[in-house]
Order: structure tokens, then sequence, then C-alpha cells
């Protein structure tokens, strides 16, 4: 079945048919036709009227460019990221709409995650054992990292059937060539800024206030075989041994910082901060003053005492005051610090991605609070994370223009959307959701 076929097949599905397709015991992806539709350009299209002074080359990038062709035609092959792999839906469903020769790279900084993934999307990943003459489908690229620091591992991965370079840069050796500079970048990169079903259920990794385990919350701390009861068969017949050893290599005595080593040594004023600027809290002075007199604590349980001490468990002025929903804001805003969120979105939105998007691609984030949205939406619409502008260049029509150098980096595609009734009733996870979608200038 080629791309276009597939592509038929997939949307002939109900929003439930296709969650269930896509989701796995370890996660259910969100909002997932519309994150790889905005990918693919098949939404957030620019109007014919807007752009009627545009030249037609730079109309073609924006507008309804649905031809992703494959290896062996003369265009070149697609190539996207999924920075925040999970467990692969979002990936599986892409790859299920591309053409042969395409390719998806997949990084999560969670073991976990990249070895289930793989598991699952293995048919699409080139070994050894596979004859690549024969080989028809996309291709599939595991990575574990943090997605911000995808630049430069990007720029030096090699194609797994030529050896070459994924990304040929153009020679900016003169001012003629300066705007080529990203012409052999990625098509685009989605960015799922939530955490996975399988981290919040699985009570040994800390995130979770309703299950008792150890306070820790680190993403990089995951391991493969902590996937369900270790008998589920994610891919045909493949078992857990054939895994890739790039997507299982790491290093289970991992360091770093944990949520409590936050609590148990962060002063009462930090805690405070933490609490306001991740979660909102506006019971933040009163929970970090708990925090302090409890101390030590050593388990998810430990910290949930501390904060029901000064929250009552229903509140007259609505659920948000709620325990459960204080509790929420709690934990978000320490796994928030222990994985340096803030920092690697930052990085990310103004360094990793106009430097591997190509003029044309997208970028589409998933977000879930509302200071991580604030900050996408501030960098789409032209600042950089700190609120800086940068400057616009427009032509004798106002048009706007990039060099790929100066000037702001994206355009903002359309407004803020979010999970339809359907979706949430299915998948209670994508209440919170934003999707927001930008295009490299």
């Amino acid at each position: 079945m080629n791309a276009t076929n597939a592509s038929e097949a997939l949307d002939c599905d109900s929003k439930e048919q296709r969650i269930k397709r896509f989701s796995t015991p370890y996660h259910s992806p969100v909002m997932l036709k519309e994150c790889i539709d905005a990918l693919l350009k098949r939404s957030h299209n620019n109007s014919v009227k807007k752009n009627k002074y545009k030249k037609k080359s730079e109309n073609k990038d924006e507008g309804n460019d649905n031809d992703y062709s494959s290896v062996d035609s003369c265009k070149r092959p697609s190539i996207f990221i999924d920075g925040t792999l999970g467990g692969g839906g979002h990936s599986h469903y892409l790859l299920q709409n591309l053409s042969a020769g395409d390719i998806v790279i997949g990084c999560d900084v969670d073991p976990s995650a990249i070895a289930t993934a793989s598991l699952r999307l293995n048919n699409y990943i080139i070994d050894s054992e596979k004859k690549v003459e024969t080989w028809n489908k996309p291709i599939f690229i595991p990575v574990k990292s943090n997605f911000c620091d995808l630049e430069h591992i990007v720029k030096s991965l090699e194609h797994p059937i030529t050896g070459s370079l994924l990304i040929q840069n153009e020679p900016t050796d003169s001012l003629q060539n300066e705007n080529k500079r990203l012409s052999g970048g990625v098509d685009g990169i989605l960015l799922d800024l939530g955490v996975s079903s399988h981290q919040i259920d699985n009570a040994n990794r800390g995130f979770a206030f309703m299950k008792d385990g150890p306070l820790d919350m680190r993403m990089s701390n995951g391991d493969w075989k902590n996937y369900g009861d270790g008998n589920e068969k994610l891919n045909g017949d493949v078992k857990p041994n054939q895994i890739d050893d790039r997507a299982r290599a790491h290093d289970n005595s991992s360091r770093g910082l944990t949520a409590a080593d936050i609590c148990n040594e962060f002063a009462e004023d930090e805690l405070i901060r933490i609490l306001k600027l991740h979660g909102d809290e506006p019971r933040a002075r009163k929970i970090a003053k708990s925090i302090i007199t409890t101390r030590p604590l050593k388990t998810t349980g430990d910290l949930v005492n501390a904060v029901a001490a000064v929250t009552p468990q229903f509140a007259k002025k609505g659920r948000r005051l709620g325990r459960t929903a204080t509790l929420a804001r709690v934990f978000q805003s320490l796994r928030i610090v222990v994985n340096e969120e803030d920092i690697a979105l930052a990085r990310a939105l103004d360094t990793m991605a106009p430097a591997l998007v190509r003029p044309g691609g997208r970028l589409v984030t998933l977000s879930y609070h509302s200071h991580e949205d604030r900050v996408v939406k501030r960098v789409m619409r032209g600042d950089n994370h700190h609120g800086q502008k940068y400057s616009i260049h427009r032509d004798i029509y106002g048009n706007e223009i990039s060099d790929g150098l100066h000037g702001r980096p994206w355009k903002p595609l359309g407004k803020k959307e979010t999970a339809t009734e359907k979706e949430i009733e299915i998948n209670s996870r994508a209440r919170s959701v934003g999707l927001r979608v930008a295009q490299r200038l």
C-alpha cells in the first residue's frame, strides 16, 4: 500500500479507532491526526489571497504540498523528527503516511521509551539482519538524547543504507548562498512536551501521586525492562532481546537531581518560586513550609502527606483548589525542575529547531500547562524565550522575508487548538493539551 492509499485508509477510521490503533499500554498519543496533518501540510495552510504577491516557489512551500515522494523519484527523501518519542504512537502514524525511503528520527531521553518504541517500530528500522536492497518502506532511526541536543546529533547522522550524511547543507562561501543554508534541513519537528502514561503509571519512576514510590522523577532513569510486566508483544514476533543495541544502551545508575533532593535540600524561598513559576500554585507558601517541616521526604507518599497537611480534600471555590489538582501542580513543578524541562524547551525553540528545520518546514508542539504554552507562543510569534523580539524584514509588497540567518525564524500558523471532547472522553490526559504550529521562514 502506498502512502496515499494508507493515508486514505487511516483517515476512514473514527477518532476512537485511530487512538486505539496507535496506542499501547505504554502511552496514548494526543491529537494524533492533528499533529501529523500539520507536519505534512494537510492543515494550517495559508490562504491564496494572503499570498498572492509571493513568488510561486514560496507559495509551494507554504501551500498544500503533500507530495512526500519516495527515494526513487527526483525529489529528495523527506526527513521528520519526533523529538519526544514516548511510546512511538505519533511516529508510527507518521511512518504510515510517508513513502519508501522517507525518514523519521525518533528521540527520547528515557531509555524505556526508546526501547519500547523501537520494538514497536522494528519493521521500519534497518539493521544488519535486513536486506536493504529490497527496502520499500519509510525508515525509522531511534536516538537516545534530550531533544534540545538534537542539532549536532542529527547533523552527524548517516543514512543507514548509503552511509552519507542525512542532512547535506549547501555551501555558504558567498552571500548569494546564505539563504540556502538550511535547504538540506529536516521537513518538520514534533515536540510533545507532556509525560508519557508509562512514566506516570509506573510507581518506581516517582512521577505520580496516586501510587507510592521513590521520590525520583528523572526521565533519564528509566529501564527498558520495566515496560509493563514484560510479556506484552508490541510488533509481531519481536522479542525484547532483539532490540537495537543503540536503543537500549544506557547506564542504570543514572545520576542527577531528584525530586527528593529538591524537597530536602532547597531553601523555602526557592521552593515557593518553583511552585509559583512552574505550577501557578496559589498555596505555594503553605506547601513549601509544610515540606520544610516534614523533611526528610523519601517517597511520593511523603510528599502527598506534606501537601495534604495544608490542602483540603475538596475546596468550596472550585476543583482547582482541591487536593488532587494541587498535587498535580506540585508534582508537575518538581518534575520540570528535575529534568530541566524549561531550559531544554528554551534551547530547543531558540537554537535546535531553527538550526534543523528547512525554510517552509513545520514546528508542531503539544504543551500541557500555561507557562510552557506561553513560551511556545512567544517564540512562534517572533520573540525568543526571554521575550526579546527579532527584527522583521519585509519586501516592497509587505511580505515578511528571512535570509535563514537573521530575523525571526518562525511564522505562527493559526491559533492554539485543543483536543476534542470525544478524545478527552477516550484519553483524559488530553484535557489540558494545546497544539501550536509554526512555519520556518
